[in-house]
């Protein structure tokens, strides 16, 4: 599926109106992140997101493209998400800060290797094994865990427990991410 044609999906589904770009670039009046939108962390970022284009899978802007699932909601915040069944990545920044946007850019990506290890586009999520997993959740910072138990249902623990481990290491993730690229 061309970008074109997952853009229009995604939006569709969403139900979004387009706002005008300020940063990043568009395409066909869609505006798409590039590194120069993480600041100080412009160069993995720039690797993240040239990985993710080989892939397929553009980075939108959430919050300049209006998609309801950034704006302020009254019991929760969403920093980005991935769609594994569209291959689109949106990264909300509207009062967020750089750093956190280059985490939740970092998170996301873990999301799509994840995707990556089952085929890209077939909506679900490979799992790393039960030891790795219990590895990272006992060498994890304990507000992280608390985090994915009082935020996440259960059947996404093990996902988000990878993704939360990984993503204040963006080099590891970008170097594991352009594998996956082709």
């Amino acid at each position: 599926m061309n970008i074109r044609n997952t853009l229009l999906s995604l939006l569709t589904l969403t139900g979004t109106v387009v706002a005008p770009a300020l940063a990043g670039y568009e395409v066909d009046g869609y505006h798409l992140m590039d590194g120069s939108d993480f600041g100080s962390h412009e160069v993995v970022a720039t690797d993240m997101i040239n990985s993710l284009t080989e892939m397929g899978i553009p980075v939108l802007d959430g919050s300049k493209n209006n998609l309801k699932q950034c704006l302020p909601q009254e019991d929760k915040t969403i920093l980005g998400f991935y769609s594994p069944g569209h291959n689109v990545m949106v990264i909300c920044t509207d009062s967020v800060p750089v750093w956190l946007q280059m985490e939740t850019l970092t998170h996301e990506s873990v999301h799509v290797i994840q995707d990556a290890r089952v085929g890209l586009d077939n909506g679900s999520m490979g799992e790393a094994s039960d030891e790795i997993l219990y590895k990272l959740v006992t060498n994890m910072d304990e507000n992280k865990v608390a985090t994915i138990a009082n935020l996440y249902d259960e059947s996404d623990w093990n996902v988000e427990v990878e993704a939360f481990y990984y993503e204040t290491q963006p080099q590891v993730v970008a170097n594991e991410l352009r594998t996956w690229a082709f």
